[in-house]
């Protein structure tokens, strides 16, 4: 179960950023979101990073395993 909602993470946290930034409270016509919203930006790819990193060592074990397989016969 965990690794299924691992993958929805990076875009569960956009998704409240964005929300955050569309319905703050606040003057209208107000620019004070923009740093935050930038700052938390990069956030997005490094849990996109973190879940592709571990499918990418998955991967790697998988064809590790098959290629140890494929010398024993």
């Amino acid at each position: 179960m965990k690794q299924r909602l691992i993958h929805w993470v990076p875009t569960a946290f956009c998704t409240f950023l964005v929300l955050t930034v569309l319905f703050r409270p606040g003057a209208a016509g107000s620019s004070s979101w923009q740093p935050t919203f930038f700052a938390f930006l990069p956030m997005c790819f490094v849990f996109v990073a973190i879940v592709t990193s571990s499918l990418y060592r998955q991967i790697l074990e998988l064809q590790r395993e098959l290629a140890e397989l494929r010398a024993k016969r």
